[in-house]
């Protein structure tokens, strides 16, 4: 059995808290979740359709940062311009996904020193299966196995990749 597996919420879960967790970050009742949950507004690469969808959120080296193996993530493969709500303001961002498992496995990996390998299995959507922090080669084996991802986002005026906002000259 691998160190570290995805663990998926039962979708009948999945179904109902989302709804209720967009309209709790869009309103004023927002500031007990907006700690640890923003919206992430995406629009899907071959259907066109808009998601709105509720993710946790970590700071990583002072970057607003998603970790996430949800099948979503395809939609910023090669970089996306999204949009985030959090603490009820909406912003446009562009989304960078890094899929790479040894630096995806070193980022789960400070995260889980810092919040305790306990507090991870429900903060970022892993279960451990060892009974303590996974090494690096167990994380990199999860990310291989379960694609887990981390996804960058960064406010569009604030790039600093020469990117004009829009495509745009």
């Amino acid at each position: 059995m691998p160190a570290v597996t995805r663990t998926t919420p039962p979708l009948v879960l999945v179904r109902f808290l989302n709804p209720v967790m967009r309209t709790v970050l869009r309103s004023r009742l927002h500031r007990p979740v907006s700690k640890g949950l923003l919206l992430l507004h995406l629009t899907g690469r071959r259907t066109g359709r808009r998601y709105d969808i509720p993710v946790g959120h970590h700071r990583i080296d002072g970057r607003l940062s998603v970790l996430t193996n949800s099948p979503w993530r395809a939609n910023v493969r090669g970089g996306a311009e999204v949009e985030v709500t959090l603490d009820r303001r909406r912003q446009r961002m562009h989304a960078d996904i890094d899929e790479d498992p040894q630096r995806v496995a070193a980022i789960y990996r400070s995260i889980i020193d810092e919040i305790g390998w306990k507090q991870a299995q429900r903060r970022l959507g892993i279960s451990i299966q060892v009974g303590r922090t996974p090494t690096l080669d167990e994380l990199e084996e999860a990310v291989r196995e379960s694609g887990l991802s981390v996804i960058t986002l960064t406010p569009v005026a604030a790039r600093h990749d020469g990117a004009v906002p829009g495509g745009l000259a």
